[in-house]
This record gives C-alpha cells, sequence and structure tokens, in this order.
C-alpha cells in the first residue's frame, strides 16, 4: 500500500454539472462508496477502492484515542469537548468558548499548538483558538498529557502522539495506517490515505459503535463520540455547513464529517456513506449536492429533512435579487445509484 498514489486509477464519473442557462458549464467528477452491514459494498459509483486523503474527516477517530488515553489517566472530557475535538469548526463564539475550557480545564499550553492563527477573509490572523482545528489539536495536547509524552513536536509523523493515533484510528477503520501513505495536512500534523470504502466503513461505525466489526475495547469510547456529535451538531462545523445540517436532520441516528479536498463521510443506521469530489470542490459545493443525492437514491430519510435545503441543489445567486443564475445539481450518475 505505501507504494499506492492517490488519484490513481481510471477517471471517475461526473456526479454533479452547474449548469447556467442553455450552458453545462462544469462538470465535477468524483467517486462514492455505500457500505451496508458487515462492511458489504452495497452500492459505488466510480472506483471504491480508489485511495483517498483522509483530511478531518478522521477527526471522529483520533477523538476514540484521545478518549481512551484520557480515561486511563483519569481526565475527563465532556461531551461538547469530545465534540469540538471531532470537529473543524467556524470558530464562532460558541466554539473558542469550549476550546479555552479544555485549556482550563486540562493545563494545555496554547503555545504549543502548531496550527497557526485562522486567516481572516480580510487577510489578517485571528484569534489562535478560533482556527477551525484548535479542538482536535488541544485534544493531542491532552493524549500527549495522559500519556506523559513531551507535547512538542506532537505534529511529527514518528512523535509518540501520532504513532498512537496511527494504531487507534487504524483498528477502527481496520487498515494499517502505520503501512499507509502520508503527507502533512493543511494544519500540519499528518494525514494518510485510504481505500474510499475504508472511510465509508469508518462512517458506518461511528454511526453502530456496537457493531460487531468495532473492536470492543472501543464501543464505548466511540459511542460517546457518537452521543457528543448528535447532541452538538453545531460545535462539529457551524450553521450553514454540510456536516451540522445532515446531524442535526438526523434524528439522532445520522452523523457527518467532511474531509478538505472534497471528502464527505456520512454515517447512519444500516450504511456509511463515502463520496470524494476529485477535483477537491474548493467552491464547496458539488460535494454537498452529491451527498445528499446518495443519501435520496438509497432510501434514507434524512435526506427530506428541512435542514438539508440549501444542499440540494446550491443555486448560484443573482447580485441583483433575481432567480439564481445558475445551479449546481446531481449528475445522472447518481440518479442510477440502487444498493443491493
Amino acid at each position: 500500500m505505501s507504494d499506492a498514489r492517490v488519484g490513481e486509477g481510471m477517471a471517475p464519473p461526473v456526479i454533479t454539472v452547474v449548469q447556467r442557462g442553455q450552458i453545462t458549464e462544469v462538470a465535477h467528477r468524483g467517486d462514492v462508496a455505500v457500505l451496508a452491514d458487515g462492511g458489504r459494498l452495497a452500492a459505488s459509483v466510480g472506483e471504491p477502492d480508489r485511495l483517498i486523503s483522509l483530511r478531518s474527516a478522521v477527526k471522529p477517530f483520533t477523538a476514540v484515542a484521545v478518549l481512551a488515553a484520557a480515561d486511563e489517566a483519569g481526565l475527563t472530557l465532556d461531551d461538547e469537548m469530545i465534540a469540538l475535538a471531532s470537529a473543524s469548526h467556524a470558530g464562532a463564539d460558541e466554539h473558542t468558548a469550549v476550546a479555552q475550557r479544555m485549556v482550563e480545564a486540562f493545563g494545555l499550553n496554547p503555545a504549543h499548538l502548531v496550527h497557526g492563527r485562522p486567516q481572516s477573509s480580510r487577510g489578517g490572523s485571528g484569534e489562535l483558538l478560533a482556527h477551525m482545528c484548535s479542538g482536535q489539536h488541544l485534544s493531542l495536547l491532552l493524549l500527549a498529557k495522559a500519556r506523559g509524552f513531551d507535547p512538542i513536536g506532537y505534529d511529527a509523523f514518528d512523535h509518540p502522539v501520532q504513532r498512537e493515533l496511527r494504531t487507534v484510528v487504524g483498528e477502527l477503520l481496520s487498515v494499517d495506517l502505520h503501512a499507509a501513505p502520508w503527507g502533512m495536512d493543511g494544519c500540519a500534523i499528518p494525514t494518510s490515505a485510504i481505500p474510499l470504502r475504508a472511510a465509508a466503513e469508518g462512517a458506518r461505525r461511528w454511526a453502530t459503535p456496537h457493531d460487531p466489526l468495532v473492536p470492543e475495547r472501543y464501543r464505548a469510547l466511540l459511542e460517546r463520540v457518537r452521543a457528543a456529535a448528535v447532541k452538538n451538531p453545531r460545535l462539529i462545523s457551524g450553521a450553514g455547513s454540510l456536516d451540522t445540517d445532515l446531524i442535526r436532520g438526523g434524528d439522532g441516528v445520522v452523523v457527518a464529517k467532511q474531509g478538505a479536498e472534497g471528502l464527505c463521510l456520512v454515517g447512519l443506521p444500516g450504511y456509511g456513506i463515502a463520496v470524494r469530489t476529485e477535483d477537491g470542490d474548493a467552491a464547496a459545493r458539488s460535494g454537498r449536492v452529491a451527498t445528499v443525492a446518495v443519501l435520496a437514491a438509497i432510501g434514507a430519510s434524512v435526506a427530506a429533512a428541512s435542514s438539508l435545503e440549501a444542499h440540494r441543489i446550491v443555486n448560484l445567486a443573482d447580485p441583483r435579487g433575481g432567480a439564481a443564475l445558475a445551479t449546481v445539481s446531481p449528475a445522472a450518475s447518481l440518479s442510477l445509484l440502487k444498493v443491493s
């Protein structure tokens, strides 16, 4: 696996299109994997075994590693802290308040954080704890504290924090992450590449933590991560984001997490879904539309939730206030998706 390259294989099919009047202006290509009970591939579009980079979609699983270490050290994270450890948050006051509580409760030193300060729309830098990855990074400092590791250098591939993450997350996903291709994430910690179907299976296990395929020692911990996300969907991302809106509309049984460069994971009873837009979905629209379309195709009730209204079709606004100038819609490949 270490010699594999992300993106290898045949070109993916078109999964969403941008229509501007009579012009089909953009075609986004991508892959979809739908895993059913027992880890069975129930449906796919494109190549379900294509390697993809996990990026921030890994965070709910790294939270399990943190909880395992914290429990052994007698340290307790509340539900909001667990949710923020799993989050790519918007840096709103509700997010930074939880991050600050983590600093104070566990005596963490923000100076050790490697993710830097978020950049504002005007080019300046914002508050350190407002960085979208602050919850996860603080949780890694907590893991180091719980294990007695030196927190300095927790971003290095060979640091004991990173080795422990690869072991625990690999066991949760049934993938050997120690042998997986890796690189540095945008927040300056290592990220691994795995097959798309393994990511979908991870989402399925997150939604059903007591599934027989989840290692028994992690089931209660994964349940705590699931419950924290369901109780605090706004902490996972923020108002108007796909993962927050999926959890909000999921009647307590849906979990979701996006990763940079076009990855969307959704877990719900019976299914795990991974959608990856090949071009990285920089405008953050293809993945939203494709993910909701996949949920509708497999008959998931959350697809009809009112919280997803802005994600089923993305309208590109007319600055004059008229009808949308263009729309982002699912392609035919998704309407033909059937589960077996």
